[in-house]
């Protein structure tokens, strides 16, 4: 049997696999969280608008910078793996590594954006 037969829908499907299992644990997480406040008024525990905050901010104040670590290593990897694949070589080897060039500007900026997101749009540093 012809391999695009199973290749071309493994393409398609594994991303959005791939965003559905993220979003499902990710729902599933805040579930959870937002549980514990009827919980907590049952038992008689007060609930302060600090914990209500915190129970709003469901990430961390530093998920932002992690990621933005995470992507630009991607894009790392992609730029040495491109540089040191082409090394020497001409041809069409060449437009293999302007290509992969291109493929790491991708999460390199969604680094930056990361980067951004932390240093400038963090709350508990403006307080």
């Amino acid at each position: 049997m012809d391999e695009a037969v199973f290749i071309v829908p493994i393409v398609f499907v594994t991303p959005v696999l791939i965003v559905w299992v993220f979003q499902h644990f990710a729902a599933k997480k805040r579930l959870e969280a937002y549980k514990t406040i009827p919980a907590a008024i049952e038992k008689g525990q007060p609930v302060t608008p600090e914990t209500m905050e915190s129970m709003a901010r469901l990430r961390s104040p530093f998920a932002d910078l992690r990621w933005g670590i995470i992507f630009i290593s991607i894009a790392a990897g992609f730029f040495s793996f491109a540089t040191i694949m082409a090394y020497g070589q001409t041809g069409d080897i060449e437009d293999v590594r302007r290509g992969l060039y291109g493929v790491a500007t991708f999460p390199l900026f969604l680094g930056i954006a990361f980067l951004g997101l932390h240093f400038f749009a963090n709350e508990s540093k403006r307080r």
